[in-house]
């Protein structure tokens, strides 16, 4: 797989804050990976690096290969949505689309048909955008990414304020533009589980670092089952189970819960234990973990 966007030790700092710790990532050809963070973690200073809005600290960007100057051309081989594109209210789509390719010094006018037909606004062609649905609206918004017919998108909360029927149509849009027109994109979203529908790689970024990296796979791998124990002894709990399972991986959760994710397929053994030394054990269960549940794992901290 060729790289598409890579950087090296990327830094940025405001004034005394570091925004974004020095950062080495790889994003390949035909991946979708999902950037997963809190607000104020550093997704949107990567993203408006990536796009120019930013100058980095320190550190390099490379797009498709190219640094330096270069990267500013590489640049037109990518479509960006940071935050919420400004349209003319009183103008159709196509009027918008229209103004922004002069603007953009694209040639093929008839691009502009080809995207509405990819968004499923073609059909639109009197509606003013102050008439449109915030579902409408994103997808226009995709619609001028895809105008200068892009190889990598970089989507900054695309999916923020849709309702779920909206939500699937941007969902299944991607979808499609990455099958069938193998469109690299890197993604953003506080809708965990739309992400998990949708990305084939995770990225988990906390003040500023990559704390994981994660394909899709090993995700599934490592999320599907934990172990939830609820007792009031629990360090007496943890304490013997540490005895027998060296390397246990557990984390002390509210309300007297322990969530124990491996040795799970041991349930059974790990049960008769507590009971055969004397832990009294409220609730004990297998259950699947959630991207989301995953996310805040990482953010507490294992063990």
């Amino acid at each position: 797989m060729k790289p598409i966007i890579q950087t090296n030790q990327l830094t940025k700092k405001f004034q005394h804050e570091v925004a974004l710790k020095p950062l080495d990532f790889t994003l390949y050809s035909g991946e979708i990976c999902a950037l997963i963070g809190k607000n104020g973690a550093g997704k949107s200073t990567l993203f408006k690096m990536l796009s120019g809005q930013l100058v980095p600290t320190a550190g390099e960007i490379i797009l498709f290969g190219q640094t330096g100057r270069a990267c500013e051309q590489a640049r037109k081989r990518m479509g960006f949505i940071i935050e919420t594109p400004t349209f003319f209210p009183d103008f159709t789509a196509y009027q918008n689309l229209e103004y922004f390719r002069i603007q953009r010094g694209i040639a093929e006018k008839k691009q502009i048909d080809t995207v509405l037909e990819i968004v499923g606004l073609a059909k639109e062609t009197k509606k003013k955008f102050r008439q449109y649905s915030l579902g409408m609206k994103q997808r226009l918004g995709l619609a001028l990414c895809l105008l200068g017919n892009p190889d990598c998108l970089v989507l900054d909360e695309p999916i923020n304020g849709l309702d779920a029927e909206g939500i699937k149509e941007i969902r299944d849009l991607l979808f499609r533009l990455n099958r069938e027109r193998q469109m690299t994109i890197l993604i953003s979203s506080h809708i965990l589980s739309e992400l998990s529908l949708l990305a084939t790689r995770f990225l988990f970024i906390k003040n500023g670092a990559i704390i994981e990296d994660i394909s899709s796979e090993a995700l599934h791998e490592k999320s599907k089952k934990q172990l939830k124990i609820q007792t009031t002894e629990l360090s007496k709990a943890v304490q013997i189970l540490e005895r027998q399972y060296p390397d246990l991986e557990y984390q002390v959760l509210p309300n007297n819960y322990l969530a124990i994710r491996n040795y799970v397929e041991h349930s059974r053994d790990i049960n008769r234990l507590l009971v055969e030394q004397d832990v009294f054990v409220d609730e004990f269960r297998v259950e699947s973990l959630a991207l989301e549940d995953y996310f805040l794992n990482l953010e507490e901290g294992k063990k």
